[in-house]
């Protein structure tokens, strides 16, 4: 059973979509376009986590490292977003940290997959 990704975002962050569509080119610039598959439209979302490090508190966007550091882009997680409210099974192939002062800074990508 796939575990919950329960930290939360910057508000402020990307989304992509980009339908899965087998296109069929035919004469004079006509073409015929169809959906692909039963998922065709999977979302990636591009986020920023921040936290303060320190020993007396918790820092979530060290947690949230440690929890896709675990997974290695190959367990799935849920996640819920916030656009939509709706949870889904996700996957996060790269990620990164900066750390400035006390201040660290993580920004991943959460690609959609397949249930």
């Amino acid at each position: 059973m796939a575990e919950v990704f329960s930290w939360k975002p910057q508000r402020s962050y990307s989304v992509d979509r980009t339908p899965n569509v087998a296109v069929v080119k035919l004469g004079d610039g006509y073409e015929q376009r169809q959906v692909k598959g039963i998922n065709p439209l999977m979302v990636k979302y591009s986020l920023v986590f921040r936290g303060v490090g320190g020993p007396c508190r918790a820092n979530s966007a060290k947690e949230a490292e440690a929890f896709l550091r675990a997974r290695m882009a190959v367990e799935s997680f849920y996640w819920t977003p916030s656009d939509t409210g709706v949870q889904a099974l996700f996957v996060c192939r790269s990620w990164g940290m900066v750390k400035n002062g006390p201040l660290y800074e993580l920004t991943a990508t959460f690609e959609q997959v397949p249930r």
